[in-house]
């Protein structure tokens, strides 16, 4: 896809709880901060990114309503895209049961990997306590993880490696990174010796798809939070 930046149009009203990047009539972009939610899950979190893109829509309109195409995991910051109606919703979810957006995440991570550029490609299982892990590809329960890495820069104890995912399994960037033996600072459950930045230093940096109601390529980005010093 060859995809273009679209020049954020103010927003219709700043809102204190999301940061928003991009948005018209039929979509909002947003760059979702750590530690958030997505959307709720069988607790029925009260606070979540969908929340509060809800309450910033409809103190403009209170019949407005936002539609969750995808999801970042709690821990990872960065890009994400909600649509104001469902059949736009339905629009954008095929192009990514299709492959058809491409995400570009940025991931701070401990050491480095032997090859600066690579793929991973491993099969993975989510188990009823919701870890997920590497298994056999003829695992029943598998599922196809393709992640392509480059390391963009690096120190003594760290490198900045940006990521795209030809798949969006849940911590498929972190379990790949963990086993390529540089897991993503901060994450603890895959490896990783500590915290010293206070999060996982996993973010969704770019998301490039065909907009919703006119087709164009467009492309969303937000800055990278972290780096090696």
């Amino acid at each position: 896809m060859a995809a273009q930046n679209s020049p954020p149009p103010a927003p219709k009203k700043k809102h204190s709880r999301i940061k928003i990047i991009f948005e018209d009539e039929h979509i909002i972009v947003v760059n979702k901060q750590a530690g958030l939610l997505s959307v709720a899950t069988d607790k029925m979190e009260p606070d979540t990114l969908h929340s509060r893109v809800v309450e910033y829509l409809k103190s403009e309109n209170d019949k407005s309503w936002a539609f969750i195409v995808h999801r970042l995991d709690r821990e990872t910051s960065g890009v994400m895209v909600l649509a104001k109606h469902k059949w736009h919703k339905e629009y954008l979810q095929e192009q990514f049961a299709n492959r058809e957006v491409h995400r570009i995440y940025h991931a701070l991570a401990e050491g480095k990997p032997e090859k600066s550029i690579g793929t991973i490609h491993e099969w993975l299982l989510e188990d009823k306590f919701l870890k997920v892990k590497a298994v056999k590809k003829n695992h029943p329960r598998a599922r196809e993880a393709i992640t392509h890495y480059s390391v963009e820069d690096n120190d003594d104890f760290a490198s900045l490696i940006q990521l795209t995912i030809e798949t969006g399994r849940r911590h498929q960037i972190r379990v790949g990174l963990a086993n390529l033996g540089c897991p993503v600072i901060g994450d603890e459950a895959h490896g990783a010796e500590g915290n010293p930045i206070g999060r996982i230093a996993l973010h969704a940096s770019s998301l490039e798809f065909l907009h919703p109601e006119t087709d164009d390529p467009v492309r969303f980005e937000a800055p990278i939070p972290f780096g090696p010093e």
